[in-house]
């Protein structure tokens, strides 16, 4: 939302055309730090796949993703209306190709990076970010509209890939107002220092979300976020004495599961439950609940919530048991 209404405010209407070339510096064709952004994305790519490892494809689909789909946008997709006769400039440059790498690296390791890192990777990058847009427009080479429409194009794309739906309904889209605002209002003021300001509202948000207070212990919504009961023969004796496995989140990367089967009644009164309890980290906790529980259960293409998300190679066969 706040990248189509940065689009339509500023490129497609006469005034927010006319805000921004009053306010766009002269071109200059020196060269400047801010376009070694080829190797800003080979860092990042790097990090994520030493960080991340096995987990990396999430972030590298945003980092990779957004410099692409900026590019298309940009070339083939999206159009700037001649609506200022004044204009020097009249081709299209939104979104800003330096300012989506710039930002998409600084995601893309953060999302790689263990939750409770998120911030202090999200801080220094949103402010490296926000540099990259002030200087690109500071030289003339983008408008405002172009940087901040990139950075909300890295962060939307962010927040679909981790299912985050909701995350980023309200501050990007209030971070694209005040910015399209201010523009508007005050087109006398410095553009650059305004874009790179937004840049790193948006960035900083993406790391808040992430990382912040009370969300260290938060689970990706592509895996089950509470206590999760699977129940493996159900209640086999009628005393309401289940077989099953539970799973219960242990600090930020890790989980309690506990394993019990009841073998049957011993005397009138008591029953016979065999067990085990032991902290998992993601990994193997997803292999034991997500592969064990196909075997258990017995026969073929049975599933859980928990199951659901276990390890492929971990199918239902005779010898694996």
């Amino acid at each position: 939302m706040g990248f189509l209404f940065t689009y339509f405010a500023l490129v497609w209407t006469s005034f927010g055309q006319k805000a921004e070339n009053a306010a766009l510096p002269e071109l200059s064709l020196q060269h400047s730090w801010a376009s070694d952004v080829d190797m800003a994305i080979i860092v990042a790519a790097v990090l994520v796949v030493l960080i991340a490892r096995k987990k990396a494809f999430p972030p590298l689909l945003v980092l990779g993703g957004s410099v692409l789909l900026a590019q298309v946008l940009k070339l083939y997709v999206l159009v700037r209306p001649a609506l200022d006769e004044d204009a020097v400039l009249v081709h299209n440059s939104f979104p800003s190709g330096h300012t989506t790498a710039a930002v998409a690296s600084v995601i893309a390791v953060t999302m790689a990076v263990p939750k409770r890192f998120a911030l202090v990777v999200a801080v220094p990058g949103a402010l490296a970010a926000g540099a990259v847009a002030a200087e690109t427009v500071s030289l003339g080479w983008h408008r405002f509209s172009d940087t901040l429409g990139a950075a909300l194009l890295v962060s939307a794309i962010a927040f679909l890939v981790l299912r985050k739906w909701t995350a980023g309904l309200v501050v990007p889209p209030a971070i694209a107002a005040g910015g399209v605002w201010l523009m508007m209002t005050y087109p006398q003021a410095t553009p650059s220092t305004l874009a790179g300001v937004v840049t790193a509202g948006v960035v900083g948000h993406f790391g808040w979300v992430m990382g912040g207070p009370g969300r260290r212990g938060d689970q990706d919504h592509s895996r089950p976020g509470h206590d999760s009961l699977v129940v493996v023969g159900g209640d086999q004796f009628g005393d309401g004495v289940q077989s099953g496995v539970r799973s219960v989140p242990v600090g930020a990367e890790h989980h309690l599961v506990t394993v019990h089967s009841a073998e049957g009644h011993q005397t009138q009164h008591t029953r016979r439950v065999h067990g085990f309890a032991a902290v998992l980290a993601d990994g193997d906790r997803h292999r034991l609940v997500g592969g064990g529980l196909r075997q258990q259960c017995g026969r073929p293409g049975v599933q859980s919530d928990l199951a659901g998300h276990g390890d492929p190679s971990l199918g239902h066969d005779g010898s694996s048991r």
